[in-house]
């Protein structure tokens, strides 16, 4: 059973986001919530980087994170950000929750969908959730079955980090089998030490999404395209969802 993010992978997945400057969801989440009353459960809340804010901004939010590297990162950098260890399919939690959020694409590494939404349903009647979908390895705009360069930063002990991925992907199985590999390199450019990690997704089209959102008792309230930046194509989409 994999542990979640380790290594590399873990240490520098708060400096990749950064380095990205891509949009970020915590304004999308501080508004999901404001109306929650009562508790609410992030899933997957990784190094903190999305949960703190929202409990500094006086959110009752609880963070499930089953890395314990990351676990760890959460609890130093945010210390008034409760963080209980473990996977979504083997948390035994409240018995309903005022809502459950689920951003970064978290969802798309449980291997069953339909039986978590239903999981789902059965904990919270609010749900926010965030799904990508693979426009660049469809269209072959990224090589499959090679290694690729993805990003790279500068670290702040002076080395660089580099981030190589190679995928397949399977378009009538909605399935998206990438393997990363972190490379840490000296000032001189000379390899220090490398690692390898593996990440199965899903994903679905418009239609299948919402086909398995109805069958699973969920209604769309809301769907934000591309965490709000205007785009043609619709790369990422974000639901606010309410359990019927």
């Amino acid at each position: 059973m994999s542990t979640g993010y380790t290594g590399f992978e873990a240490l520098w997945h708060d400096l990749f986001w950064e380095a990205e400057e891509a949009p970020s969801e915590v304004l999308l989440m501080d508004d999901f919530l404001q109306d929650k009353d009562g508790k609410s459960l992030y899933v997957g809340s990784g190094s903190g980087r999305l949960l703190g804010p929202l409990v500094e901004a006086e959110h009752e939010l609880g963070g499930l994170e089953m890395s314990p590297e990351m676990v760890a990162l959460s609890r130093e950098k945010f210390p008034l950000a409760e963080v209980v260890e473990g996977a979504w399919q083997d948390h035994q939690g409240e018995d309903k929750y005022a809502s459950i959020v689920i951003p970064a694409f978290t969802f798309q590494l449980f291997s069953d969908p339909q039986k978590q939404l239903q999981r789902l349903w059965e904990q919270t009647d609010h749900l926010y959730l965030t799904l990508f979908f693979p426009w660049a390895e469809l269209s072959g705009d990224l090589p499959q079955n090679e290694w690729y360069f993805d990003r790279g930063i500068q670290l702040p002990t002076g080395e660089s980090g580099e981030l190589e991925t190679r995928h397949k992907i399977k378009e009538q199985g909605g399935s998206l089998v990438r393997r990363h590999r972190y490379t840490m390199k000296d000032a001189a450019g000379a390899v220090v030490r490398a690692e390898e990690t593996e990440q199965r997704l899903r994903f679905f089209t418009d239609v299948a999404l919402k086909n398995l959102l109805k069958k699973t008792g969920w209604e769309i309230e809301k769907e934000i395209e591309n965490l709000g930046d205007e785009d043609d194509l619709v790369y990422v989409a974000t639901f606010y969802l309410r359990g019927c």
